[in-house]
């Protein structure tokens, strides 16, 4: 693609765009046959709706925008990755239709952020010269990882820890943001945090524990979660990892961070969905730990909590 500024669209004949591939290439005796000449400008849009019914936009028909920033097929295959384990947790009888209602209230404002995000800066105006599109001022621009996995979700999907969590799908609402990695500190509706481990003598993420399906992680005191992961997993017909951090578990913490990084206590856990975001997060052991595991999955994946 060649960025190229002429007096008019008349002045883009077959002659003058052959000359402007044979400059680009750098090869002026390669043989060139220009098939069709458009006019292209960039711009921005996000679908008023990314699912009605049984159908779910995803990729540019949900989010389109300009490739400043590279945000287009990022911002797309984070999509996919949501939409597609809510999918399969639909259609697999573990969740009820609820949960994919929770892609629209947790992809749209990020989608609606990164695409104006892409029209943010000086080049952005040259982009968007003699269009119509908006830009906002520079000012407004974001860090990259705010946009790449600075963010949070809120939806039913989310056991907010928030005395008075915000209403998701709201148009009025801003996508809370993080600003650098070490903001990612286990909240629930972010993104799982890395923290270096071992198991069986090898150096793993806790990235690398994720596997498509559930995981919670538990502290160096929170046996009885990992026990009760089999009973809830059991309990619901769902797939559900359980693993131990510390020195008798099978994870062991390498940096020592455990509780720096989850944001929680020895004793308590934490329940990773499947395309990595933090579903829900322990401030102790309960009572019946399996108890509260299988309401906190059921709320997770819009069931009807059994114990009502």
């Amino acid at each position: 693609m060649f960025l190229i500024q002429e007096k008019s669209a008349k002045d883009y004949t077959v002659e003058r765009c052959k000359e402007l591939v044979l400059d680009g290439m750098g090869k002026p005796d390669l043989p060139v046959e220009i098939v069709d000449i458009a006019h292209w400008q960039p711009g921005q849009l996000v679908a008023e709706h990314f699912g009605l019914g049984r159908v779910f936009l995803v990729g540019d028909a949900a989010h389109t925008m300009p490739p400043k920033l590279g945000l287009g097929v990022n911002t797309a295959i984070q999509s996919a990755e949501n939409l597609a384990w809510k999918l399969a947790a639909v259609l697999k009888g573990q969740a009820s239709p609820g949960l994919l209602s929770t892609y629209e209230a947790e992809r749209r404002p990020v989608g609606r952020l990164a695409a104006e995000q892409s029209l943010v800066g000086p080049a952005a105006s040259l982009l968007t010269k003699g269009s119509d599109e908006k830009l906002l001022p520079v000012e407004k621009r974001i860090s990259y990882f705010s946009l790449i996995g600075g963010y949070r979700y809120r939806s039913q999907a989310i056991l907010s820890e928030d005395a008075s969590p915000s209403l998701p799908g709201k148009e009025d609402a801003e996508t809370e943001l993080l600003q650098k990695p070490e903001a990612l500190t286990g909240q629930p509706g972010t993104r799982v945090p890395h923290l270096w481990l071992e198991r069986g003598g090898q150096r793993i993420s806790t990235l690398d524990l994720l596997d498509g399906r559930f995981v919670l992680l538990v502290g160096p005191d929170g046996s009885s979660w990992q026990k009760a992961a089999s009973v809830a997993a059991a309990s619901l017909g769902i797939a559900l990892s359980a693993y131990r951090v510390g020195a008798e578990g099978v994870l062991i913490d390498l940096e020592h961070g455990w509780q720096t990084k989850m944001g929680i206590s020895d004793e308590a856990a934490v329940l990773v969905r499947p395309d990595g975001f933090v579903a829900w997060r322990s401030r102790a052991v309960t009572a019946d730990p399996s108890s509260s595991l299988v309401q906190v999955l059921s709320q997770v994946l819009c069931r009807p909590n059994p114990a009502a």
